[in-house]
């Protein structure tokens, strides 16, 4: 299904950006914490570099490095499909990037606000929370609304309080609402995710790497992102060059929620 997300965001892509086929790809950049793309039209999108999960063929991630620059955006948006992690955050990257023309504009079926997720999130006393990847910016507020926060990490040492990513099959199913990364999405796991949230109240996506076209995520039960809107180009392409991460990006970036709008409400179909 994380297939088939993919395929509908390049689809949505093809029917709302203008001149499409003559988009190219000017630069991409992998960075320790996320990789960039930077489009002919000057628009970058993100996505977190799943470093802890890329394998090094020798002493390459990307086979076609070296090449990739001036390659048309609809081809790299395809390698978001790929098995290959390397691959695929460029892919995702890429899509992101051109999903920025489409945010940029106004829209009957989605709002794009300013402001951060949770102002836009209602967390009711006692409801069970899940939060899959440890987004620790959220934790503290999330922590004052209801004691039954449950976060679910991949690979490394965890932290008190953190569960394996294994968890996540028993218990997400029995929250109320679920917060997701955005890397859920380059990893591959967001359609498996998606299903398990199927009986939340509130399903929340969250991070740079969830700023992209929302209809294939809305379509698939989420009711918000959290993502970001890339300001000055050249600023975000040297964060992600020099290693740097979401606190890094700020000066480059605003932050938005996208929802739906009445008459594109959230869907409950995991096609």
């Amino acid at each position: 299904m994380s297939k088939a997300i993919v395929e509908e965001a390049l689809a949505c892509l093809s029917a709302e950006v203008p001149n499409l086929s003559d988009i190219t790809v000017s630069r991409i950049c992998l960075g320790w914490g996320y990789v960039g793309a930077k489009l002919s039209t000057d628009d970058v999108g993100l996505c977190h570099s799943m470093a802890a999960e890329t394998r090094f063929e020798c002493c390459h991630v990307v086979q076609r490095a070296g090449t990739l620059s001036g390659s048309s955006a609809t081809m790299l948006g395809e390698l978001a499909k790929s098995w290959n992690h390397g691959e695929r955050v460029i892919g995702v990257a890429t899509i992101n990037a051109l999903s920025q023309i489409v945010l940029k504009k106004q829209h009957e079926r989605y709002s794009v606000l300013e402001g951060n997720t949770l102002d836009h999130v209602d967390i009711r006393p006692g409801e069970s929370v899940a939060m899959v990847g440890n987004i620790k910016p959220l934790v503290p507020a999330i922590k004052s609304k209801t004691a039954k926060l449950r976060v679910f990490e991949r690979g490394g040492s965890l932290e008190e309080g953190v569960l394996p990513d294994a968890a996540s099959e028993e218990l997400i199913p029995e929250a109320d609402l679920v917060f997701i990364t955005g890397s859920a999405i380059a990893n591959g796991t967001i359609g498996r995710l998606l299903q398990l949230s199927g009986k939340a109240r509130h399903v929340i996506l969250v991070g740079p790497s969830a700023s992209m076209v929302p209809d294939p995520l809305f379509k698939r039960g989420v009711d918000l992102i959290g993502g970001v809107i890339v300001t000055n180009p050249e600023i975000a392409m040297q964060v992600v060059a020099e290693g740097g991460g979401t606190p890094q990006l700020k000066a480059a970036t605003r932050f938005v929620v996208i929802k739906p709008t009445s008459s594109g409400e959230r869907q409950r179909n995991f096609a």
